[in-house]
């Protein structure tokens, strides 16, 4: 209940919407129970045979009502669907903006088709909860007062009858039926996410799949989860389903017992006669309103599951900022030091700490190499500096000031990453680099991808996802090109050559290290080649610095980065 009330201030934002929804749905359901009643009336009053001139104020009544439920119908569909389709825009940038500075961290926790099940499908859900859960109720609840108030002047027992139906109907069978509905909804989230795994796994593990003979598996497994689903689908189609035709049922014999309460008032002579259609009519349509409020628990249990999901992920389990309300102001035009002072990291739900007692410094325009096996947390080091994670112990500084002090966007603006996989949009080329630098201009475009060999280039030219599209070499050169636009005072290098040929690695380097000469400099590189230049590099193991140096002192001291580098060139020999 506590997301659903999360849910409900993100939606208020579009109060003026959703009132005026509320207000047009009243106005359209009371003029249904306003042209029935009166159409019951003139029916009743025909059948006397008057003078015609007495039926004229009921059967502009009936033209009345019948246009003003027409046009409050359409104009209560459009605001509220207008309202839902904004929620839903606000949601989505709602939850982008929370999860965004999370990123990497939910990728250790989540799967990645779970992930797109739940900011995709799972707020797709969300548009059922303005539209059946929150303001159908509001909209029942003031026809029936105010229909109930109608038909009390006429007869107690028929306004106690109506009460009572709407209590039932639109109280007692939401209840019980959000009981059997509770587990359906659960059960249907968790197989809709574990389909959506599946087969994200599938479209893109299908080259490991099928390299691996597993392919036949996946699908079996696929098919099974498909399976379920339909099951859990059916399971939720008969529960709704038996609602509805339990609500109608109920909702008639309301009718018919007005009906009954009527006939015995109109014989005992306490009621016109000429009013029993009407009555029974009024009673008949205000239940339209009320019916609804069946399918209210399945939409309920499944708001309440996707919105759980959807906040779960959104909830961050490291230790929050000690600072973060106003960042240092520091030019990014100039080079600037790095300090890790006994810095202890442990990722979350991680049995063992990924760094140890980490203490090193960069000082302006240096430039050093992490190195170590996989998992020794040289990763860790980016990942901390570049603010996905805050639970660490120890001191992180960047300048003069704590790395706590900075907002996530603001210390990101201190950094350019090029890394081993940089990601490239669906988009052209010219939307690509903008992304570094928003406001450069079509001429800095083409002058830097000129600096970076990539003249043959258009900006109009069209990426595939991931920059499928160009080669490897094509790929580090365009993100060494969005570095070079960003210009920020710290460069950081993530294995920015591995997977590359020798050929293309040296095109790399030839382009990437001239721009680096007023940098700070870290790279992160399990390749020893061409750490000569370095001016420190350190090697970490298990999470700990065990040797510091310079090239030539490590390869004297004959330490793990001997030993590293040793192995190195066996394997090349």
């Amino acid at each position: 209940m506590k997301e659903l009330i999360q849910l409900v201030k993100v939606m208020l934002v579009e109060k003026k919407l959703i009132m005026l929804s509320i207000l047009l749905g009243f106005i359209a359901a009371i003029s249904s129970v306003g042209l029935l009643g009166s159409g019951g009336y003139l029916i009743s009053q025909a059948a006397l045979h008057p003078p015609l001139y007495t039926l004229t104020v009921t059967i502009i009544l009936v033209r009345f009502f019948g246009l003003t439920r027409a046009a409050s119908r359409y104009a209560e569909r459009y605001f509220s669907h207008k309202a839902t389709f904004s929620i839903l825009g606000r949601l989505r940038v709602y939850f982008y903006d929370k999860i965004e500075p999370l990123a990497p961290a939910l990728f250790s926790s989540y799967r990645s088709g779970d992930l797109l099940s739940r900011v995709v499908a799972d707020v797709e859900k969300l548009q059922f909860f303005f539209l059946r859960v929150f303001y159908p109720p509001l909209v029942m609840v003031v026809v029936f007062i105010t229909t109930g108030i109608i038909i009390y002047t006429f007869s107690v027992a028929m306004a106690v009858v109506l009460w009572i139906g709407f209590l039932i109907v639109g109280v007692a069978l939401p209840t019980i039926f959000t009981y059997f509905t509770e587990n359906i909804g659960s059960n249907l989230r968790q197989k809709r996410s574990q389909l959506s795994v599946e087969i994200t796994e599938y479209l893109f593990g299908f080259t490991d799949l099928r390299t691996n003979l597993r392919l036949s598996e996946k699908k079996n497994t696929i098919e099974k989860v498909s399976d379920e689903l339909i099951n859990e689908q059916e399971k939720d189609g008969v529960v709704s389903g038996s609602g509805e035709s339990v609500s109608l049922t109920l909702a008639y014999l309301t009718a018919w017992v007005v009906l009954v309460i009527g006939v015995i008032y109109v014989d005992r002579g306490t009621l016109d006669g000429v009013f029993l259609a009407m009555l029974v009519l009024v009673t008949l349509t205000v239940f339209e309103s009320a019916t609804p409020m069946a399918a209210i628990p399945g939409h309920m249990e499944e708001s309440k599951v996707a919105s759980r999901r959807l906040f779960q992920i959104t909830k961050q389990e490291e230790k929050p900022p000690k600072k973060a309300e106003v960042s240092p102001r520091i030019p990014t035009d100039q080079p600037l030091k790095v300090k890790f002072q006994n810095v202890s990291f442990t990722y979350p739900n991680a049995w063992r700490k990924a760094l140890k007692n980490v203490s090193f410094q960069v000082n302006e325009k240096r430039k050093i190499a992490i190195v170590g096996a996989s998992g020794s947390g040289k990763s860790s080091l980016f990942n901390l500096l570049l603010k996905f994670y805050e639970g660490y112990e120890g001191e992180i500084s960047l300048g003069n000031h704590c790395l706590h002090e900075f907002r996530e966007e603001e210390a990101r603006s201190l950094f350019s990453v090029v890394s081993q996989e940089n990601h490239f949009f669906n988009d052209t080329v010219r939307a690509n680099l903008l992304l570094a630098k928003p406001e450069a201009t079509d001429d800095e475009l083409l002058n830097v991808l000129s600096n970076v060999s990539l003249s043959q280039l258009s900006l109009d030219d069209v990426l595939i996802e991931k920059g499928l599209s160009l080669s490897g070499g094509e790929r580090q050169r365009l993100a060494i090109a969005r570095m070079i636009l960003k210009d920020a005072p710290i460069v950081l290098l993530d294995e920015p050559t591995t997977g590359l040929d020798s050929i293309t690695e040296k095109e790399v380097q030839s382009v990437l290290w001239p721009h680096l000469e007023q940098k700070t400099v870290i790279l992160i590189t399990h390749r020893l080649v061409g750490l000569e230049k370095m001016d420190d590099i350190i090697v970490l193991d298990k999470g700990e610095v065990c040797e510091q140096g310079s090239y030539d002192e490590l390869i004297e001291q004959k330490g793990p980065f001997y030993d590293l580098k040793r192995l190195e060139l066996e394997k090349v020999m």
